[in-house]
């Protein structure tokens, strides 16, 4: 007899009749008349074709055989009660995972304005925070292998659900003592005759500085290209050049004025948007869904919807 035919019934009461040493006993525990659990594992036995209850004394007994099926029921349920407990917990906004994308730009603002609070309501969803450029956010989100992003970039992405928030003006992140250190705005014209900072070219800020430079026509030329914010911002810091972001990527180091944020002259840098990114057809557990919403009430909050 094959194991997924082995009634379940049947090897849960052979499995109370060890626990509780007796047929009667575990009848009364589980409220069955003790015929019907006789009957039950008389036929079980039958079925099995070997003996699965002994006499000792005034005791009844699981024999081997019936010992094995009673500790595989033992584990089956203990799994079973460990699935519905998870379960539980996703349905009761607790417990679960989410992967979370967010631009580099943008890690320290969502750490601390959404996920803090996140966590105090949801403490034991376990969050797996990637960050990286608009490209790959976008294929992970299409595959299925993240649940949703915060991105930068000109565009919203064809194909997802696309939440879009004015980010700009995007600036010139210079030391301050930099030659534009003390301009209140900067034209494209103008930045051509200082070093540049790049960043990779899938990165969103990158796509808006190459597409500045174009209108004006001018070709985006670096001394230096990076594919971290904190190496930007660290040449920037050391005198070394020109980086481009938003003010609100540096804006601890403005408040300490190590850096200075002036603003570019340009219809694209003062339309700057950030996207908040999921699969239209991705259906969230409660605790991503709550994430997903205070994400979009932080952005709301700090920028305007487009």
């Amino acid at each position: 007899m094959a194991m997924l035919l082995y009634p379940e019934k049947s090897i849960r009461y052979l499995y109370e009749v060890g626990n509780y040493g007796g047929i009667r006993r575990a009848a009364e525990a589980l409220d069955v008349d003790p015929a019907a659990i006789s009957r039950q594992l008389s036929q079980l036995a039958r079925e099995m074709q070997l003996p699965l209850l002994e006499r000792r004394g005034r005791n009844v007994v699981l024999t081997e055989a019936g010992k094995l099926l009673a500790e595989d029921y033992a584990h089956t349920h203990q799994r079973r009660s460990q699935l519905d407990r998870q379960l539980k917990d996703l349905r009761h906004k607790r417990g679960g995972s989410i992967k979370l994308r967010v631009g580099q730009g943008m890690v320290d603002e969502v750490v601390r304005h959404v996920l803090q609070p996140f966590s105090r309501t949801y403490p034991d969803v376990f969050i797996d925070i990637l960050s990286g450029d608009m490209q790959t956010t976008v294929s992970l989100i299409a595959k299925g292998d993240v649940d949703m992003a915060v991105g930068f970039g000109p565009i919203g992405p064809p194909g997802l659900k696309c939440l879009s928030f004015h980010r700009g003006p995007i600036c010139a992140v210079v030391h301050n003592q930099h030659p534009i250190a003390h301009f209140l705005q900067i034209e494209v014209a103008e930045l051509v005759n200082y070093s540049l900072i790049g960043m990779d070219k899938n990165f969103g800020i990158q796509s808006y500085m190459n597409a500045m430079f174009s209108q004006e026509g001018f070709i985006f030329s670096p001394a230096y290209s990076c594919n971290l914010f904190s190496s930007a911002i660290a040449l920037s810091q050391a005198g070394m050049g020109i980086a481009f972001m938003t003010a609100k990527v540096v804006e601890d180091d403005l408040i300490a004025k190590n850096l200075v944020a002036v603003p570019i002259q340009h219809r694209i840098a003062r339309e700057s948007q950030c996207h908040l990114l999921r699969s239209a057809d991705h259906r969230f557990t409660p605790a991503a869904q709550h994430l997903w919403q205070l994400l979009v009430a932080f952005f709301e909050g700090t920028a305007g919807a487009v």
